[in-house]
């Protein structure tokens, strides 16, 4: 059959006219998966789908043809179907209706066309019934279950001649012959679910009730093996040996209530004599052995078992069974007991002798591990069942063999000691269970910590101390070296992805850190890489059969040799899935290859690997999040690659061929074709660090002409084209200019929510004045918006942001905000503020602050913090400005003879050095924004640029003094610190402008360890920290602060952590963008005031209490953020409103029971290698 029309470029045109004839349903669509279901569903919801095109009805006529003659074939091969005469009037065909090349015709056809959907009538009944009589041969009875099976059950059931056809029906199953019998019963125990629903609950327990009594016959007595007497089961064993039929009964959930029944019924065992003993006479044609051996049948009737027991635990009422008491035995089977058992199967195959050879699809190891594996795929039924010390224990004792082995080699001194090392499928079997075990988070918990154990109780004999030293001693070879037991490659690899799946946690990072895999990772796979240098090229001989076997071989270990380096580099790349991990890959010097790795995998649209369900989104922005994994994403291409997706979005693609029907667009600002890029892009310019390696000192390209399908390829040249409009030559470029300067605006306005980057746009390219001018266009709103926020600094109650549309609820459609052409911004966005208070009111922290003999030391400091939280508790608004100024003044010099971590140096500064000191632009524009600030907040009264700017200076000398310039790839490190000193300015702030005092408490602040996470700029290239921490980019906030957020996230708020990895954000990214600006623009003063105080006096692990009680209090519009796909947007953008320090202290003081121990060393561990 030729397929004329549908050749070369008649295909070609053809598919061109449908895809312009569609695209309209495309772009409605917004996606792919919309966009193919409304493709399918075409025909059924356009009625003039016919219409479109020639080539729906070629295709359809083509199909029929090849159907119809498939049909014919059929027919005339196996005698069957419409096309042949039959004298059986109820022999109907399956495939009777045929297809019609008329496309008009209706799709109901003819009923007669639609094989067996007409109710039998009593002649056809009667015939059926009668051709099931045992009397009758087995043709005839296998034609009326045919019968039976194209038609409807309640057509029998129903029917004045169900008694006769289910007398016969039983006769049926009790007939030796092999297709009518057990098989017929199986086939029912699988289909019979799908029709229950239908009938009476009486029918249901009439089915049960007969299937139960019938299992319930079981052999009396007997040597395993002996196949003389058989039980049911025994026959449904051989047929249907993984309990399908038990397994879908159980989906069923009336059939799962049922399940509290009682298991003694018991039927006279003489009732199976004659069927099995004519069993054993059944002859098979072809040479093949008709009978099983008696341990065959037992095997099988093992296998049945464990599946029907392993689908039993999975539910309440089946577990309720056990414990089971044995006729043999004195002690009654437990759970544990029996899943023990299995285990045993699977570490110790000798233990279970099979009949005969098996292929592996049915060897008993392989079959035991699906189960346990199913078992560990129901979380809360692994946790009541399988969760257990004993039961660990006996799965990991292989493992432990290998671990104990090597220490009796110790010990021995050399001498020879045999052991009987397990295989590569144990180990590999064990691996399987273990690593299902380890996809849940209870999972990984019992693995790192032990049965009812925590964090807080851990010892270091759990699961996950013996895999991780296993799997340290394997990669380094120091597991024994004889050929017959060291573990080979496919093992060490499946341990090792256990051991990521526990260390891409925070929880499980923390556990294995003592290991120091990382760096084990790295060495192995550097030997790995070289491997095929030093490897020995093959050279020709006088054999030329062995000539190619040794190419073949050299072949095979280089492919060998790559998948392993794959293996490596997958799982040390998992270590960017928290903050502390990234700063350990980074540390290896691995992380460009990584991010190659991971971008080659990421173009391919793959998972992160077998056990989770998300791709790389969320890993790539925690590497984003700072300035060298932004230079190893730069490196891959990754960045060119997301700007060219976004453009062919927004403007047009690389390959784009011109379409005759011009494009629609939403007349939403962003449509949904557009926002995962927004968010993408989002993702990778949220964090300071990365965004000044990727535009500090870069000038935009500004030229005379842009070219309409000329693609950006950067961050900077994007910007020069949707955002930094100050030409007419960049909007002509542009195919959908409002649409597309949109886009770009939305991005700035979510990027100068951080402040430092803010500062550093606007230095560089000085964007105010450029949106300054008012246009009447779809822009305007989006332009005042960014104008308002880029001026105004102020928490949820000190500033108010115009919206980005006009107000639909008034019905004058007014705008209620002015629109404005130069600053300041019309005083409508500048609410008032009180000034500060003067007034003493007496407590007792004054008191205590005034005292004039205080206590001394640590019990000094014990007192403050009592005294310091009960205040906060049950009298906040009393905590005042100016306690809180007295309560920095008189503890920092307590503290910092008590907590004091780095050296207090002296300061060397002169008059004559400050004068040459210059300030760059982005700290003379974040001087006016702090000052503007001190102003609004009336903490200030008069103009003192003079004073924050000499402070600033000040301190900047001072921590220059202390600072090593470094000879690195990054640009953050290669000059001083590239931000603005938020801190610093809120000192300045909360001393109310005072010089003298702001600089005597910075100075004794900076010997306190909490001085290198609240003053950011304390340790940026210090030579306090190590040098692969110092060299590393990443500063101690975001690697320790926000990688302890996330821990408690974890345990404490699971809801917000998923939240956070189903939107591709970071906790830790959001955390250190709020916390590196000290909160500005997203808390009011004076709580950003007892967060300086709260994290000098409680301690620097506040700092991520704070935070996670500001995500407690943000939980509920984190979630339905999560769900709009735009909590990036929400968290940068929004203010956090309605929060309260004093609202969570008591949460706070109940995670520093929890936590601190870890926490806070931890956070105070950042001066050592």
């Amino acid at each position: 059959m030729t397929w004329r029309g549908l050749e070369g470029e008649d295909l070609k045109n053809n598919i061109r006219q449908l895809i312009i004839d569609f695209e309209p349903h495309i772009r409605e669509a917004g996606n792919f998966e919309l966009a193919e279901e409304t493709l399918i569903h075409l025909e059924e919801s356009e009625q003039h789908f016919h219409s479109y095109c020639d080539m729906s009805k070629k295709m359809k006529r083509y199909l029929s043809e090849a159907v119809e003659d498939l049909i014919k074939n059929f027919d005339a091969e196996f005698g069957s179907g419409k096309h042949k005469e039959t004298s059986d009037p109820l022999h109907y065909p399956r495939h009777s209706h045929h297809l019609d090349s008329d496309e008009e015709e209706s799709s109901c056809d003819s009923s007669f066309n639609q094989g067996m959907l007409l109710m039998p009538n009593s002649e056809e009944l009667q015939t059926v019934a009668d051709k099931l009589h045992k009397n009758r041969d087995i043709q005839s009875r296998t034609e009326a279950m045919q019968i039976l099976n194209q038609n409807m059950p309640a057509d029998f059931i129903n029917s004045d001649y169900w008694p006769q056809i289910r007398k016969n029906l039983l006769d049926v199953m009790t007939e030796p012959e092999d297709s009518l019998t057990f098989r017929l019963l199986n086939e029912f125990q699988q289909e019979t679910t799908n029709y229950w629903i239908r009938y009476p609950d009486r029918y249901l327990e009439e089915i049960l009730e007969s299937t139960l009594n019938l299992f319930s016959i079981h052999q009396m007595g007997g040597p395993v093996g002996t196949s003389a007497q058989l039980s049911p089961i025994h026959f449904i064993a051989l047929i249907d040996p993984k309990a399908q039929w038990f397994i879908k009964w159980m989906v069923v959930n009336a059939v799962r209530h049922c399940l509290d029944f009682s298991a003694n019924r018991k039927l006279p065992f003489d009732l199976m004599s004659d069927f099995s003993d004519s069993f054993t006479k059944i002859t098979v044609g072809g040479g093949r052995r008709s009978y099983y051996a008696g341990a065959e049948l037992e095997y099988a009737y093992f296998i049945h078992s464990v599946y029907l027991i392993g689908r039993l635990l999975c539910f309440t009422n089946g577990r309720k069974f056990f414990p089971i008491k044995l006729k043999d035995s004195e002690e009654p089977v437990t759970i544990k007991k029996l899943l023990v058992s299995l285990v045993l199967v699977v570490v110790d195959p000798s233990s279970f002798t099979m009949p005969r050879a098996h292929s592996m699809s049915y060897e008993p190891a392989s079959l035991v591990t699906e189960i346990l594996k199913i078992l560990c795929s129901h979380e809360q039924t692994a946790e009541i069942c399988l969760y257990k010390d004993e039961i660990t224990t006996a799965l990991l004792s292989p493992v432990s063999q290998f671990l104990d082995s090597q220490c009796n080699k110790t010990e021995s001194e050399g001498e020879e000691v045999e052991h009987n090392t397990p295989g590569e499928s144990t180990l590999l079997h064990i691996a399987d269970i273990v690593s299902m075990i380890a996809s849940s988070t209870k999972g990984r918990r019992h693995l790192m910590y032990g049965e009812g154990k925590n964090m807080f109780t851990r010892t270091k004999s759990s699961a996950a101390h013996i895999i991780a030293k296993f799997t340290k001693k394997a990669l380094l070879g120091e597991i024994p070296r004889d050929s017959s037991s060291a573990p080979s490659k496919n093992v060490i690899g499946a341990y090792l992805y256990i051991c990521r799946q526990l260390y891409n946690t925070c929880e499980g990072l923390l556990v294995l850190y003592q290991y120091d895999l990382h760096n084990v990772i790295v060495r192995v796979w550097k030997e790995a890489v070289n491997e095929p240098a030093v490897s020995v090229t093959p050279t020709p001989s006088e054999h030329s059969s062995s000539d190619s076997d040794s190419i073949v071989t050299t072949r095979h270990s280089a492919l060998d040799i790559t998948a392993w380096e794959d293996i490596l580099r997958d799982n040390l790349l998992n270590f960017a899935s928290s903050a502390k991990g990234l700063l350990l890959l980074q540390q290896t010097g691995a992380m460009n290859e990584c991010m190659s790795y991971m971008y080659a995998r990421y173009e391919k649209k793959l998972q992160v690997s077998k056990c989770e369900k998300f791709g790389y989104g969320y890993m790539v922005t925690q590497v984003a999040a700072t300035a060298p994994g932004m230079i190893a994403l730069q490196k891959t291409g990754y960045i060119k690659s997301l700007i060219a997706e976004l453009w062919s979005v927004l403007e047009c693609g690389a390959s784009d061929t011109p379409l005759f029907t011009p494009k629609s667009w939403s007349v939403d600002a962003i449509d949904r074709s557009s926002h995962k890029h927004l968010i993408r892009l989002l993702n990778v310019l949220s964090a300071f660090p990365a965004v000044y390696e990727v535009l500090a000192n870069k000038p935009l390209p500004s030229r005379a002409e842009y070219g309409f399908r000329e693609i950006p390829k950067t961050i900077v040249d994007f910007m020069d084209r949707l955002i930094i409009m100050d030409s007419d030559a960049k909007a002509h470029s542009l195919f959908n200019f409002e649409e597309s300067h949109t886009f770009g605006l939305r991005v700035l306005n979510v990027m100068i929510c951080c402040l430092d980057t803010f500062l550093l746009l606007q230095s560089q390219y000085n964007f105010q004045d450029i949106l300054e001018e008012i246009i009447l266009d779809m822009l305007s709103l989006e332009r005042n918006h960014i104008l308002v926020r880029s001026y105004l600094i102020g928490g949820p109650s000190e500033r108010t942001l115009p919206p980005r549309s006009i107000d639909e609820k008034k019905k004058t459609g007014a705008f209620s905000f002015p629109l404005f052409s130069s600053y300041p911004v019309p005083r409508e966005y500048i609410p008032s503020i009180g000034g500060r208070s003067t007034v003493k009111q007496d407590n007792d922290l004054g008191k205590f602050l005034s005292a004039k003999k205080p206590e001394k030391g640590q019990a000094w400091l014990d007192k403050c913090k009592t005294l310091f939280s009960k205040m906060l508790i049950s009298k906040p608004d009393l905590l005042k400005a100016n306690i809180m100024q007295q309560l920095l003044e008189v503890g920092i010099p307590i503290m910092s003879k008590l907590q004091d971590v780095f050296p207090l140096l002296e300061y060397t500064g002169s008059d004559s050095s400050l004068r040459a000191l210059k300030l760059s632009p982005l700290q003379k524009n974040g001087i006016k924004m702090a000052i503007r600030y001190g102003l609004h907040l009336k903490v200030i009264h008069n103009d003192v640029t003079d004073r924050l700017a000499q402070l600033l200076k000040q301190c900047s000398y001072y921590l220059q003094q202390q600072q090593k310039p470094m000879e690195v790839s990054i640009e953050y490190l290669h000059s001083f610190y590239g931000g603005f000193d938020w801190f610093a300015a809120t000192i300045f702030l909360m001393f109310g402008g005072n010089l003298e005092k702001s600089w005597n408490f910075l100075h004794k602040f900076s010997t306190l360890g909490c001085s290198g996470y609240l003053w950011i700029p304390r340790l940026h290239c210090s030579v306090h920290l190590p040098s692969d921490l110092m060299c590393s980019g990443i500063s101690p906030i975001f690697s320790s602060t926000g990688h302890n957020i996330e821990l408690i996230l974890q345990i404490e708020l699971p809801l917000v952590a998923s939240a956070f990895k189903m939107s591709g954000f970071t906790p830790a990214q959001i955390c250190f963008h709020w916390l590196k600006q000290c909160f500005w623009n997203y808390l009011d003063w004076n709580e950003i005031c007892q967060y300086v105080c709260l994290c000098v006096v409680m301690g620097i692990d506040y700092q991520v209490y704070l935070c996670c009680a500001i995500l407690k209090h943000q939980q509920k519009n984190i979630m339905e953020h999560m769900q709009t796909q735009d909590l990036i947007i929400h968290l940068k953008e929004a203010a956090i409103t309605g929060f309260r320090i004093s609202n969570y202290m008591t949460y706070m003081l109940e995670l520093e029971k929890k936590y601190r121990d870890t926490i806070f060393r931890d956070m105070l561990n950042i001066t050592r290698p």
